[in-house]
């Protein structure tokens, strides 16, 4: 299973470089590992995850959960 988060400034451009870490809903699941950092495009892939519900932490900021199942791309606007 993969899946894209894609984080975007508030004119909706990709912004590259920052920290992106996962923490899933299910306790035994804990968090991403190791961190994500976003590429030029704006974007971090995720693999090996199974599907479900993950709270987005970008540079150590909560933007909220998010649902995603394989082959999704998630577009988080920072505020």
């Amino acid at each position: 299973m993969s899946f894209t988060i894609k984080v975007l400034d508030d004119k909706g451009e990709p912004v590259g470089g920052v920290r992106v870490r996962l923490a899933f809903t299910d306790p035994t699941r804990g968090m991403s590992h190791p961190e994500y950092t976003t590429d030029s495009h704006g974007e971090a892939d995720f693999h090996g995850y199974d599907d479900g519900e993950v709270e987005v932490f970008l540079d150590g900021r909560s933007y909220g959960t998010q649902n995603y199942s394989n082959g999704d791309y998630v577009e988080i606007t920072l505020e």
